[in-house]
């Protein structure tokens, strides 16, 4: 038996063939709004006068002052409170100030 090829086998392809590019252009319109603002102000000044009145009170206070002195005995032997009977000063212990133990 032999084999037969099918139909077309083993042709070479046929040619593809390209056109060029078919263009097509649609217009279309839209509408746009554009706001333009011009924007007015007014300013309402209202002015005061402030009037600064200045006093210069003056005050005088007075102040007294007192001075004390004590004074013990007179010329002569050193006497004082504490030249009591009973309360004489030892040996040693003077007129030196007191010291309070710690």
């Amino acid at each position: 038996m032999r084999h037969r090829r099918p139909f077309g086998c083993g042709m070479p392809p046929a040619p593809t063939v390209v056109y060029p590019t078919k263009t097509n252009e649609v217009h279309t319109c839209s509408e746009s709004e554009v706001k333009h603002i011009h924007p007015s102000h007014t300013t309402c000044v209202n002015h005061h006068l402030v009037k600064n009145t200045h006093y210069y009170p003056h005050t005088t206070s007075y102040q007294n002052t007192v001075d004390q002195v004590n004074v013990y005995g007179g010329p002569g032997p050193m006497q004082g409170p504490w030249n009591t009977p009973g309360n004489q000063p030892g040996p040693g212990q003077g007129n030196q100030p007191y010291m309070m133990p710690r």
